[in-house]
């Protein structure tokens, strides 16, 4: 704050005080309007409301300090009437400011929660975006835009706004910074700073039933983060496909993202990978189980109960059908990409 704009909103605050303690009263009305101005100022710029109080207990102390330097000095009683009248003044203007305080906070609360659900709506969704016009928006809301940012999106078998404290609550210890939440669909978006131990806190949250958290690449500041946000509503989607739960990073599913989000060729790929075989699903089962078995006639028989016999039956059925010369030849990316995306369908 400019030490004149300081010097504006606590001055009249002490001019006040020591008209009470001169005069033997309690401020008037008139008098706690600047107070109240301190309070709401105060709540508006962040400032603790402990720092509040704390400020008007050392404005009673220096007070009270040059009172006791003046001329004139007091008698035992003068001295015992200034300390509870100047108690008395402070008090009242206390209670004005953090009245005033609390007020505007829940004011500024109201505000700033619709300002990072816009937030988050214009971040999760498909329009480009400029980093500079984000960022300004961000710091009006409080947050260090600076640092390196990543999106988490956050379902699961509770309600939504439970979940989601669950896991602002696991953050918290770990934070300086301000976080921005919002919703999507059905999903809660979190763009949180990207700090030491995040996965590790986020992998403690998940233990709750149910809850799935999809995370996104980090990106080294706010302005940017909207591809973070993609990526990790679409780790969360892809691990819902899959029936996973706890903390899913995009890293580990972006090869499922990438045959959800692309349905068409992902559908060619099966067409043209299993194609004579699709509508055989014994066929198609036994390929699956036996390239997710390391190659074993042994353990996919034993997955399928099913004699080893059979498999190698089934085996060389497939490797005709698809033209393949050994069982080996099967771990090909085109089949396990279309297995996968069966699996995900």
């Amino acid at each position: 704050m400019d030490l004149a704009d300081l010097a504006g909103a606590i001055t009249p605050n002490i001019r006040t005080l020591l008209f009470c303690v001169a005069e033997r009263r309690l401020p008037a009305a008139p008098e706690l309007i600047t107070a109240a101005a301190l309070g709401e100022r105060r709540a508006i710029q962040g400032v603790p409301i402990e720092a509040v109080v704390t400020s008007w207990h050392r404005a009673e102390r220096e007070v009270f300090t040059w009172l006791a330097t003046v001329d004139a000095p007091f008698s035992p009683d003068e001295h015992r009437q200034v300390t509870r009248d100047l108690a008395a003044a402070v008090d009242r203007m206390t209670s004005a400011s953090t009245e005033a305080y609390r007020r505007a906070r829940t004011e500024v609360a109201a505000h700033l929660e619709q300002m990072a659900t816009d937030l988050v709506s214009r971040l999760t969704g498909g329009e480009l975006l400029d980093p500079q016009v984000i960022e300004e928006r961000a710091k009006l809301i409080g947050v260090a835009v600076q640092g390196s940012h990543r999106a988490l999106a956050v379902r699961g078998s509770q309600l939504l706004p439970r979940e989601q404290r669950v896991v602002l609550d696991a953050l918290r210890p770990l934070l300086h910074s301000r976080t921005v939440v919002g919703t999507r669909d059905d999903v809660a978006v979190i763009v949180t700073p990207d700090v030491p131990g995040l996965i590790a806190a986020l992998t403690r949250a998940a233990r709750s039933p149910g809850l799935l958290i999809g995370v996104g690449l980090p990106r080294p500041r706010f302005g940017e983060v909207a591809g973070s946000c993609r990526e990790a509503m679409a780790a969360a989607s892809a691990a819902r496909r899959a029936g996973t739960t706890g903390v899913v990073e995009f890293a580990a599913v972006a090869a499922d993202v990438l045959l959800l989000e692309n349905p068409l060729d992902a559908q060619q790929v099966v067409s043209n990978a299993l194609g004579p075989i699709q509508a055989r699903p014994q066929l198609v089962e036994t390929l699956r189980v036996y390239l997710h078995s390391g190659l074993s006639t042994r353990a996919t028989a034993v997955a399928l109960r099913l004699h080893e016999n059979t498999v190698t039956y089934r085996l060389r059925q497939i490797t005709d059908a698809l033209h393949v010369a050994t069982p080996a030849a099967l771990v090909r990316a085109d089949i396990l990409m279309a297995l996968r995306y069966r699996e995900l369908s």
